[in-house]
């Protein structure tokens, strides 16, 4: 299994989306990798959007202590 890369900050990871939630209960993929971008940039921790491990913060991105992907 391979884990997306994100070589580059986008709009879609602006802190204006952080607050926003699903309204009908269904989360797509970009809702999961802007939930986990905003955990990380917020609180240091996430969840993985791969595996559910534990996304911490290392060097100015996320990185999943259970099967590495990461998040830039």
């Amino acid at each position: 299994m391979t884990a997306a890369m994100l070589e580059s900050t986008a709009e879609l990871f602006s802190d204006a989306g952080c607050e926003q939630r699903p309204q009908c209960g269904c989360v797509t993929l970009e809702e999961r990798l802007e939930s986990a971008w905003c955990g990380v940039r917020a609180a240091g921790v996430a969840e993985c959007p791969v595996c559910y491990g534990r996304l911490v913060r290392r060097a100015g991105e996320g990185e999943c202590e259970g099967c590495g992907a990461r998040l830039r």
